[in-house]
């Protein structure tokens, strides 16, 4: 057969679609597609086969019919075809039938699977390769499977011995072709069966999908054929979505560099000019995007649903690899693999592809790919390198070009997009991302018209609906840089139509980088673009400027700077128009906000009347703006008594005071110099004074003056019984002690009565204490939840759980008031939410302050609004509003007290003592107002809450035939009136239903049903469960909005404050909801206390005795399971079968309910059933449970609303379930189980602390405790259980690494003076400080990873012991000081530790047992120990300091000296001075560390000597001495310099001193100190996990030299990096070095290295060739110094001759230097010394003149994602000039500042783009403002109906319990001064 045979049917076909081929044309069609056909004779028969498929298809008049005709007419002509084919025992025509239905698989499938499916097809191919085996009939047949297995029905006939075949060839390696094709039909099979079974949790053969993905690799990189490769790409695109296969791949260059190769570029000997295999150049972009593909970021919903789908899945569905195979995903190894592809020169792939194709498909994959490399800031530079922007504006084009090519030539921006598909974002984003990297030169290169084309796509993206906020982000900023690359760009992105609308717009969002970004556009385009500058400041439209320039003003009042700057840089530039100057004197006369905004600005100190909390920060850009538009402002006025009224105005706001500081100079301290963060996020104030004065004096005595009834930590229990806790607790209780602890949990019984332990004071006493330091207190719980999360970097949660008024809510608001307190959150979020909680989540970042919160709501009891026990009131709410509500409102409401209404006097309990109602109602009016809801917001709330109420007042009377009937049609009137419906309408839907009916999928007939008063009652009920449902959550959203981060947070401390446990006399679906959360709960109580803590120890081999408890799963399983399936699914059933009857599902519950006998926990009892909860049996009623669980409104209600003229009412209910959808929609249990299961998985992501609540009685008594209730809860939160596993277990468990870090200080033998030292494993060092601690061997056990503790106590208390010890000292030390003399800031220090014996004599250390041997101490205690410098006097020399040691015992003080001769060390006693012989110590007045012991006249003199630790060590000598000793303090020194010789040293003020002090010639130059009566600092917050060695560095050594090498009698333990560390700090000893006899260079180098610094560097250590040489790199190894004059040293002193040269070996401030000459070492005076400097080599020749091209961008490397913040207003890159030749561009006119005057501006960084957020929730958006209602459609308002209360009838629902009190009040934060703009405009 020819190709003009095929053409002529290719005509055929396409003229006459219906006219059938010939038998003969079909045969000959069959054919062609045979291996044997020329590639071009096969490429004309894929056309004609398609053609003539597509026109069967296209001829056939039936759309959607099942089963589909064409397809059917189709299978009845190609079917016998094939058949008698593969039938015929002819190889040819064997061949023929297959190659032709593995044609027709790819043109079109649904014709060639049923052909495949046919009975015994399959069998004849089988049959046929084991009869005749072929290499090219095998090949066929593995082709055909490869295409069969792509589809699901013909993978259900794939035959185990058809697998087997295939895998037996998929492993032969003499033919790569077939091995190819049999592998891609295994990867087909397996992935496609995977999917298939998702949902039935089969785990995918992973192993198989490795061996595929290995023998494909080998094909691709052992080449061969091109069908084969093709093949393996193919396989590789299936297989390469697998993140383990991502790994492997990635990391094998060989084969990247391969597979790149295949991709044809031109130039190179592969460039194919015809253009290049498309499938195939498919196929490996495809695996490129794998490669590189980012884990996708769900949102909300799709978070949602996959939870649901997960929950939904009862068979595991992950393999014990997946969690470390989806790690492999994430987005640092995401990242690691995208840089070992732009290694391999992937980049080079794209170059190559792109530019020839014209695939769609192609151009898609290849942008979604750069994105996703892009997204790396480092790989961004070599992109811009490798020519990606041209790429992407290549494939944007050809997206551009599908939007113009057609349709009418009018058509506008808005149709274009709609029409871009949004797969084309994606290249738009990556181009954006570039674009915010670099400047536009750099991305686009000098052709404006490259910058100009990405000016559209950008827009559209912006604009586009289906673009996400971070696109939108990203667009803006692109936007704001290329707007400052010229005036003309700025111009062109101005006249982007619909552009500055939608800025505008975004003005509004409430993320603060988006509104930022959104800002500084506009700041750009008013000084670059003259439209915009017209629009913002014309006097065309004074109306439209002046509300545009209130939006300018707003902005700069927000607490975000970046925002401020930007928003103050445009009023800036628009004040230089005249329009702009008078509308905003307009606004200030109508407003009087823009003087206040501008002192705001300037000086927000020089504001009247706002507090601290309000202040926002200040910036020098703001003042220079600031005080710009106070200067146009006020030059604009021109008439006289405006100029007056603005004087007046500008005095009372403090603007002319702001402007008096300015011009003084005064600003510059407050404001110009950067200041330390505030503990507000986003603000800079004043640090606040600590409460209570020196409260902390006595913190350490505080906590033990009560005397404690009872254990508090029931661990200690003699006996361990439920009656035993029982009593325990109620003598505790009885004594007002309220809260005991069981280990970590903390017990807490309601007291029913204030007790007056939540003041600020007792709240002081639990700040920064261990819980083992103060009586146990919830405060406690919440100080060890914060420390945790700052110090380890761990979320946490607190559980609070226990029944309904047992004090859960006091709980949770007392945890947010300390945490409030102690973390600066005073003013923020959480101060404003205490009020509120389901589960809340406080965000904080890295310095543990609160940045934002989160309130998620489980499970709003709604059944309260229509129902409620004896004594309980329904929310208050509805009490607030019917009590406090303004006259206005009872107008417009008809509103009335509580006691006229069903809903909220049916329980009886109108009044609550302790509630005042009215005032709760003014503060909810607050909450709104606070959280930026406004007058029309709040009234259409309260409309809400009226129809509920009105909606009670229905009633319904009973008919002669059993129907209802409305008993007061006025009641149903105002009903309607408040909905704004008709009120026949309301009539009619509370009365009736309308049902259709169904008949094969068709619908039939509607009817009007009516409705008993039963039913009538609860389709009434539901009505207002819905509204009063719908409006809460609409409120959370709102709440959340206001509570959004105002910056990244780092950790999360979550707050659980649900129902608790309820059992009543009548439960029904709702108790059965609150139950089985608590389970849950109780679940996670059981896994992390007992079940984990019994498995872990069994893990780290731990000898214990093992605790017996039960675990609830077997209850949980039973409610949620779903195979087999447990009560909620049985629900489920029941309402998909008996959906139209309540009674019939209800019925159908019961039988299905009787298959759950066989579980323990549940008994069947008729319409009851019984489950055995861990609190107890609960008796569950089934009558209504089906119908509560649909929980789905009657279509008719749904429809009364969406008829509503009420706006509110309708945004209530966005979502309305799709009649003709065959989805069932969630049920209630379905969501719950969805809620349980994601709080749940909330909370095992924090670290747990643990609060049960106990109620002691039912009437909340405060002296009533009900022993019999009390035993049922302790039982139910099985108390006892877990004291026993405390007890059993081990309480403190860390690793061997973690314990050694924190703890090694603690033993001598881990730890030398402040350094750590262990040699061993970190095992053993933590075994030797266990030893150490004193900790008895049976309280402690090693385990395999980690040491376990009983009772860590001892070991944290060691710790707290000393720091009260330290605080005592260091109290002691400021006394005796008494504010005489400056301090240095070290001894000020918060965490200065007072260890006495620095040198560890005591401890026997290998130097303090040698000093101590030295001084004969023997067994005496040593108080005192370190190094100090001695003044050393020589006959006819000054005086000069020399190291020395000084010891104190309780008898006298030791001074020692250590001396180098002869090349050896020799320590000896110097001096030894009996305490009972000093009389005075003296001091100086200034912030030295001088001091001498003024003793009884001796031969020696008087020591006199510098010390670090002086006032320590005075205190200690004052102590020892019973302050028999006088401190001397004044402006000298006197001392005995001989016996009768007395002598003086006076102390000299000298600021050029660098550090510490210097003695020369009996003078002390020091610095100026820190005021003589500071005291210590308050305890500071230490950053998270790191030690603080309290000795290193100069704490070691007395001031001089000290690290002077020595040889040592005993070895000193070198200091070491701690386990996990690489570095260590190491201090010597100090060491006088004799003048040598001889010099020893080899004795001297050894002593050298044992103590001296790391040498620098040397050249042996420098980079490859060409290195310097030696000898010169050695000289340049340390600096050498020539004499200047001839130097006569002494012992240890280095003797000088004039210019000799000398190595520097140590600098010391003291003003001796150590240095080396011929190999020895000694100490010569620094001014006797010259450095000798060394010439520096030539330079080289300069290069080649070349053009000055554009200074790079900062923010390339810097900031990815965003510009330079401290750029100026307008984004001008650095080497690009602003658009209109000025210094400060954003001004219109140059003025006469300077260009260092020009502020900084602010842009937002990269945390959008580059990297993204955190997953945080994203909260649902605030519904618009509420616009203008319509005129209602009933007449007019109808009278208030004014019957008396009606009683319910009997057709009221049952009351059904709630949650107790129900206070869930209205709180939340916003920024105050945006919204009273709001507020007044």
């Amino acid at each position: 057969m020819s190709t003009e045979d095929l053409d002529s049917l290719l005509q055929k076909t396409q003229q006459s679609p219906s006219t059938p081929l010939l038998p003969d044309e079909l045969a000959y069609l069959i054919t062609a597609f045979l291996p044997s056909q020329s590639a071009a004779l096969r490429s004309k028969a894929y056309l004609v086969l398609s053609a003539f498929c597509q026109g069967v298809r296209n001829s056939s008049g039936v759309q959607g019919k099942q089963p589909d005709p064409a397809t059917e007419t189709l299978v009845q002509i190609f079917e016998p075809l094939v058949v008698s084919r593969l039938a015929d025992s002819e190889e040819l025509r064997l061949q023929e039938g297959i190659s032709f239905l593995t044609a027709l698989f790819q043109v079109d499938w649904q014709t060639a699977a049923p052909i495949f499916q046919q009975d015994g097809i399959l069998e004849f191919m089988m049959d046929s390769v084991d009869l005749k085996p072929s290499a090219n009939l095998s090949l066929l047949v593995a082709h055909l499977l490869s295409q069969a297995c792509g589809h699901k029905p013909c993978r259900a006939i794939i035959t185990s011995q058809t697998v087997e075949w295939l895998e037996v060839y998929s492993r032969k390696q003499n033919d790569p072709s077939l091995r190819a094709a049999t592998s891609i039909a295994l990867v087909k099979l397996s992935r496609g069966r995977a999917g298939d079974t998702a949902e039935t949790g089969v785990v995918e053969n992973q192993t198989q999908d490795d061996e595929l993905a290995s023998v494909m690799k080998g094909l691709v990189i052992d080449g061969g054929d091109q069908s084969s490769i093709a093949d393996a790409v193919e396989g590789l695109a299936y297989l390469s979505v697998d993140p383990t296969v991502k790994d492997t791949l990635s990391r094998d260059p060989i084969f990247l560099k391969r597979l790149f190769s295949l991709v044809p570029r031109r130039k190179t000997p592969n460039f194919n000019a015809e253009g290049p295999n498309t499938t195939l150049l498919y196929g490996i972009l495809l695996i490129i995007g794998n490669l590189c593909a980012y884990r996708p970021r769900l949102t909300d919903e799709q978070a949602q649903i996959a939870k649901l789908k997960r929950m939904a899945n009862t068979v595991p569905k992950t393999s014990p690899d997946t969690s470390a195979s989806s790690a492999l995903d994430d987005d640092e190894n995401v990242k690691a693999r995208n840089q070992r592809l732009v290694a391999a020169g992937v980049l080079d792939v794209f170059a190559g592809a792109i530019p020839g194709t014209e695939s769609m498909g192609i151009r898609v994959t290849a942008g979604k790919a750069l994105l996703n490399i892009v997204e790396d800031k480092e790989n961004r530079g070599k992109a811009l390198q490798s020519g990606v922007a041209k790429l992407l504006t290549l494939i944007i084009k050809h997206a551009m070009s599908t939007l113009s090519g057609d349709g009418p030539a009018n058509k506008t921006k808005q149709e274009d997009k709609a029409i871009l598909e949004s797969v084309y974002l994606e290249p738009i984003q990556a181009l954006a991302k570039l674009s915010i990297t670099s400047s536009p030169v750099q991305v686009f290169g000098p052709n404006d018209g490259a910058v100009y084309d990405a000016i559209r796509p950008l827009s559209l993206m912006l604009q586009h609906p289906a673009a996400n906020l971070l696109q939108r982000f990203e667009a803006l900023m692109a936007l704001t840089n290329l707007s400052s690359h010229s005036a003309e760009t700025a111009a062109r992105v101005a006249n982007a139509d619909g552009i500055l609308r939608s800025v505008e717009l975004l003005l509004l969002e409430e993320h603060t980088l988006v509104r930022r970004a959104s800002m500084e556009l506009i700041c750009n385009l008013i000084s670059g673009a003259d439209d915009v500058f017209e629009r913002y400041g014309g006097e065309e439209n004074p109306g439209g400027t002046k509300s545009r320039l209130q939006i300018l003003l707003a902005m700069a009042d927000v607490p975000d700077l970046g925002t401020r700057l930007a928003a103050s840089g445009a009023l800036a530039t628009l004040t230089d128009a005249p329009g702009a100057c008078q509308g905003l004197i307009s606004l200030q006369s109508e407003r009087h906000r823009v003087l206040p905004i501008l002192v705001q600005l300037i000086d927000p100190s020089s504001a009247p009347e706002i507090g601290e909390d309000e202040l926002l920060e200040s910036d020098p850009g703001l003042i220079h703006r600031g005080v710009v538009c106070a200067r146009n402002l006020l030059l604009s006025l021109k008439d006289e008594k405006t100029r007056k009224q603005i004087a007046k105005e500008a005095g009372e706001a403090g603007l002319v005071r702001g402007l008096m500081k300015v011009v003084r100079g005064s600003l510059e301290e407050a404001v110009l110099r950067p200041a330390a963060p505030s503990k507000k996020a986003g603000k800079k104030v004043a640090a606040a004074p600590k409460k209570g004065g020196q409260a902390g004096k006595a913190d350490w005595k505080e906590g033990f003056k009560k005397k404690q009834v009872g254990v508090t930590d029931m661990t200690l229990l003699s006996t361990i019984s439920n009656e035993s806790i029982n009593e325990n607790l109620q003598k505790r209780w009885t004594n007002a002690e309220i809260y005991t602890y069981i280990g970590q949990v903390l017990i807490s019984v309601n007291p029913f009565r204030d007790l007056g332990i939540y003041t600020e004071e007792t709240l002081q006493k639990y700040r920064g204490k261990n819980r083992l330091e103060v009586p146990p207190h919830v405060f406690s719980i919440a100080e060890t939840s914060y420390y945790n999360m700052n110090a380890y970097h761990e979320n946490q949660c607190v559980i609070i759980s226990g029944e309904s008024g047992a004090g859960k809510t006091e709980a949770a608001k007392r945890i947010m008031q300390y945490i409030a307190e102690v973390s600066g959150g005073q003013d923020s979020s959480i101060q404003e939410i205490k009020d509120m909680g389901k589960y809340l989540e406080i965000m904080f970042n890295t310095h543990g302050e609160p940045v934002g919160a989160q309130i998620t709501n489980y499970l709003l009891e709604k059944g309260r609004v229509v129902g409620q026990i004896e004594n309980e009131r329904d929310f208050h709410i509805f009490y607030q509003f019917t009590k406090g509500a303004t006259d206005e409102q009872r107008e417009m409401f008809g509103l009335q007290g509580p006691e006229a209404y069903v809903y909220t006097s049916q329980s009886n309990c109108l009044d609550v003592a302790g509630i005042d109602d009215v005032e709760d109602y003014r503060e909810t009016i607050k909450a709104m107002q606070v959280i930026g809801l406004g007058p029309d917001e709040q009234t259409e709330i309260f409309r809400m809450l009226a129809i509920i109420l009105w909606l009670g007042n229905v009633q319904f009377s009973e008919m002669d035939d059993g129907n209802s009937a409305i008993a007061d049609s006025g009641v149903t009137d105002f009903v309607a009136y408040l909905m704004e419906v008709d009120a026949a309408t309301v009539q009619k839907v509370l009365t009736s239903k309308v049902v259709e009916t169904q008949r094969g999928g068709k619908r039939g007939s509607v009817y009007d049903v009516p409705l008993n008063p039963a039913q009538a009652s609860s389709a009434r009920d539901a009505l207002s469960k819905a509204v009063y449902n719908n409006l809460f959550e609409w409120i959370v959203s709102r709440i959340n909005v206001s509570m959004k981060t105002r910056s990244a947070h780092a950790q999360v401390i979550g707050i659980l404050d649900i129902f608790g446990f309820e059992i009543f006399e009548d439960n029904s679906f709702e108790q059965l909801c609150i139950n089985y959360v608590n389970e849950k709960l109780q679940q996670i109580f059981i896994e992390l206390t007992l079940k984990t803590e019994q498995e872990e120890y069994v893990r780290e081999q731990i000898k214990w005795t093992p605790i017996k408890y039960f675990n609830n799963k077997i209850v949980c399983d039973l409610i949620e399971e779903r195979r087999p399936p447990g009560i909620f699914a049985a629900l489920n059933d029941a309402c998909a079968t008996a959906h139209a009857d309540p009674a019939a599902a209800d019925n159908s519950f019961v039988q299905r309910s009787s298959a759950l006998a066989s579980n323990p926990h549940f008994e069947s009892r008729g319409a009851q059933f019984l489950i055995r909860h861990y609190a107890g049996d609960v008796m569950y009623n089934i009558s209504g449970m089906t119908d509560k669980n649909k929980d789905t409104l009657n279509k008719d209600l749904l429809d009364l609303i969406a008829n509503s003229g009420n706006q509110f009412l309708q945004t209530l209910f966005p979502d309305r379930p799709d009649p003709n959808s065959k989805k069932r929609p969630p049920t209630a249990g379905d969501r719950i189980k969805a809620s349980a299961g994601a709080l749940v998985e909330n909370l095992m992501k924090a670290q747990p602390s643990y609060i049960r609540t106990i109620k002691p009685n039912q009437n909340r008594s405060g002296s009533e405790y009900d022993t019999k209730a009390i035993l049922h809860q302790i039982k139910y939160l099985g108390l006892q259980e877990n004291i026993r596993v405390r007890r059993a277990g081990f309480a403190y468990r860390n690793t061997f690494e973690k314990m050694v870090e924190r703890f090694y200080l603690l033993s001598p033998q881990t730890s030398y003076a402040g350094e750590y030292t262990w040699h061993g494993d970190a095992k053993s060092g933590c075994e030797q400080i266990l030893k150490d601690t004193g900790i008895a061997k049976d309280e402690w056990q090693m385990g395999t990873t980690k040491a376990f503790i009983k009772n860590p106590e001892t070991l944290f208390w060691k710790n707290n012991k000393e720091a009260l010890v330290y605080a005592q000292v260091r109290d002691y030390g400021h006394q005796i000081l008494a504010g005489r003399k400056e301090r240095r800031r070290f001894s000020l220090l918060s965490y200065r530790r007072f260890m006495g014996d620095y040198l560890d004599v005591n401890g026997k250390s290998a130097l303090g047992e040698e000093l101590g041997q030295v001084c004969g101490i023997g067994n005496e205690q040593v108080t005192f120990s370190g190094r100090i410098q001695l003044l050393i006097s020589k006959t006819g020399r000054s005086s000069k300091p020399s190291p020395r040691f000084i010891i104190v015992t309780q008898k006298a003080v030791h001074i020692v000296v250590t001396l180098v001769k002869d090349g050896r060390t020799q320590t000896t006693l110097e001096r030894k001075i009996p305490l009972v012989t000093i009389k005075s110590i003296g001091m100086t007045n200034l912030r030295d560390d001088w001091m001498c012991l003024n003793a009884n006249a001796s031969e020696e003199g008087d020591p006199v000597f510098s010390c670090y630790f002086k006032t320590e060590l005075a205190a200690n000598l004052l102590t020892l001495t019973q302050a028999s000793i006088s401190l001397l303090i004044a402006p000298t020194i006197t001392y005995s310099k001989k016996k009768d010789k007395k002598a003086e040293i006076k102390a000299i003020k000298d600021e050029t001193v660098k550090k510490d002090d210097m003695y020369k010639s009996h003078a002390i130059h020091v610095q100026s100190g820190e005021p003589a009566g500071s005291l210590s600092r308050p305890p500071a917050k230490r950053k998270p996990g790191v030690v603080r060695p309290i000795t290193q560095g100069k704490l070691l050594r007395a001031g001089g030299p000290s690290d002077k090498p020595k040889a040592v009698s005993k070895p000193k333990p070198a200091a070491r990096p701690l386990p996990g560390k690489s570095t260590t700090s190491a201090v010597g000893a100090p060491v006088i070095h004799a003048k040598p006899a001889a010099p020893k260079p080899t004795a001297t180098t050894s002593a050298a290295a044992a103590r001296a610094p790391p040498a620098k560097p040397s050249a042996a250590a420098a980079p490859p060739p060409p290195p310097p040489p030696p000898p010169v790199a050695a000289k340049s190894s340390a600096p050498m110094y020539r004499a200047k004059f001839d130097f006569a040293g002494q012992e240890g002193e280095m003797t000088l001759t004039k210019d000799d040269q000398v190595e520097l070996v140590e600098k010391d401030d003291n003003g001796w230097w150590l240095v080396r000459k011929d190999g020895v070492q000694g100490w010569a005076p620094n001014n006797y010394l010259e450095e000798v400097v060394v010439a520096a080599p030539a330079a080289p020749p300069p290069p080649a003149r070349r053009p000055i091209p554009a200074k790079p961008a900062a923010a390339s490397t810097a900031r990815p994602a965003g510009a330079d913040p401290s750029a100026k207003p307008v984004a001008v890159f650095p080497g690009m000039a602003a658009a209109n030749g000025s210094s400060t561009p954003w001004k219109k006119t140059p003025t006469a500042s300077s260009s260092s005057d020009s502020p900084a501006s602010s842009r937002p960084g990269s945390s959008l783009a580059g990297k993204p957020p955190p997953p945080v929730a994203a909260k649902p958006k605030p519904a618009p403002p509420v616009a203008t209602k319509p005129a209602p459609k009933v007449p007019g308002k109808p009278a208030i109906p004014t019957a008396p209360r009606p009683t319910p009838s009997g057709g009221a629902s049952k009351p059904v319990g709630g949650l107790g009190g129900a206070n869930m009040d209205l709180a939340a934060v916003m920024a105050k001064r945006a919204q009273q703009l709001q507020g007044n405009q």
